[in-house]
């Protein structure tokens, strides 16, 4: 008991420590302070991977200086500004020294969306939509760390330019999606119909798309025993992780499945639960926004739940589906994700889409083979262009049969429906939930 109380005071103090060291306020030292409807300039270095979309980019810049309107210069600041480009040219890449003329605002909530909110959980609090860049002198000598980022970020864009030399779009943006997490270049129409049928998820790197990076390895290496084939496996996640930009998102996603291979590889539920609760808790101490702001950490730990907690019982249930290229257990992941994370997905997106479970189920054995033939397919092309081509053809089919299946379900009548549902119906849910493990563990 005494040993209980203890850990329950250990636990609240580490959450006050936590949400005091994260807790924002403006201050003359912090960049945010200064947001007036006055033009100025701010300089900084670019601290993240710019983000490149259809007529802007917006670039992540780390300030430590500011010029306000009249003309006066102060030194020593800290903050990030969110600035937009809609030039586009010429293109600064992370680590580069710049100075952004414009108007600093404060984020606000857009209609029922709060922005400032997500910003935040980057440490960024002040915003220029419309930005006139201008590139500085850098006299600092670049880390390690930074060169070894800015490389990452360079192959990942010329793994992304030679997807778009191979593939039409919207397969391009489509297949990137996949590949790399970047939506860039995708129809509205296409985001829309994957919204509606409960696709969001696949153009996303998340645990899902991890979870299948695991299943095409252990599906390749079936000659190898269970256990063997986790090392491999892992081996291919982090190398995915890295190479995507191993942005927080995707090497959280990484954690969360490499969790959940644990799980599926030596069946100790027990210990894989507390290895998942224990990085949620060390996740949340670096970051306590993440818990509140953060749908991707809540969906990835729900749908990593999922998977070590309902994945055993569907076994059963997709005993007849044949095992080829992963095509049991990807169905298999993707319905007990889906079954973890539905209440929430509803209460975040008001959204419940009816026809999700038969969606999922008509492209699930299409997403591993299209991961698998389009990755295949542009590293081949780096050598041998028309070999790679001839794979990626098998990428596109798969594709299109994905955007196919969409638009089809999109265009059923109720394929969705606009629900609203208080958030406390997720006690009885997931109560439920557990009621049903706890029997399935007594049998």
């Amino acid at each position: 008991m005494v040993g209980k109380l203890v850990a329950l005071l250990l636990g609240v103090l580490t959450a006050l420590v936590c949400v005091i060291r994260t807790t924002h306020t403006r201050t003359p030292n912090t960049v945010d302070w200064y947001t007036t409807t006055q033009s100025v300039s701010v300089e900084g270095v670019v601290s993240t991977e710019p983000d490149k979309r259809p007529m802007k980019t917006l670039y992540t810049i780390a300030v430590d200086q500011f010029i306000d309107g009249s003309g006066t210069l102060i030194k020593g600041l800290q903050g990030n500004v969110l600035a937009t480009d809609r030039r586009q040219w010429p293109e600064y890449q992370f680590g580069d020294r710049v100075a952004v003329f414009g108007v600093l605002e404060k984020p606000e909530q857009i209609e029922e969306f709060h922005y400032e909110h997500y910003l935040s959980r980057y440490d960024i609090y002040s915003v220029m939509y419309r930005g006139s860049f201008q590139i500085k002198t850098n006299n600092r000598q670049p880390t390690t760390s930074t060169e070894l980022r800015r490389t990452l970020y360079s192959l990942k864009k010329s793994f992304e330019s030679q997807i778009n030399r191979l593939y039409p779009e919207p397969h391009a943006s489509f297949m990137a999606g996949l590949l790399t997490g970047s939506r860039r270049g995708i129809p509205e129409d296409l985001l829309e119909a994957f919204a509606a049928t409960g696709l969001t998820h696949i153009i996303a790197i998340s645990g899902y798309n991890i979870t299948i990076v695991i299943a095409i390895i252990s599906s390749l290496l079936f000659w190898l025993p269970l256990k063997v084939r986790f090392f491999p496996a892992t081996i291919a996640i982090v190398c995915f992780t890295i190479f995507v930009g191993a942005s927080a998102a995707v090497v959280r996603a990484a954690i969360m499945g490499i969790l959940g291979l644990l799980a599926l590889q030596n069946g100790r539920t027990t210990t894989v639960r507390l290895s998942i609760l224990w990085t949620a808790f060390f996740m949340i101490a670096w970051n306590p926004k993440v818990l509140w702001y953060d749908a991707g950490f809540q969906l990835s730990f729900l749908a990593v739940i999922g998977l070590t907690e309902l994945g055993t019982l569907l076994e059963k249930v997709f005993q007849r589906v044949p095992k080829t290229l992963a095509i049991r257990e990807s169905l298999q992941m993707t319905v007990a994700a889906q079954i973890a994370a539905v209440p929430l997905i509803i209460i975040l997106f008001k959204r419940f889409s009816l026809i999700a479970p038969i969606a999922n189920l008509l492209i699930a054995p299409a997403i591993p083979l299209a991961m698998l033939f389009g990755a295949v397919g542009t590293l081949l092309s780096f050598g041998l262009f028309p070999l790679g081509q001839l794979v990626s053809y098998l990428g596109w089919s798969c594709l299109e049969w994905i955007i196919i299946v969409a638009y089809i379900c999109n265009a059923i009548p109720f394929a969705s429906i606009q629900i609203d549902i208080p958030t406390w119906t997720l006690i009885p849910y997931y109560g439920f939930i557990i009621y049903v493990l706890q029997r399935k563990t007594h049998d």
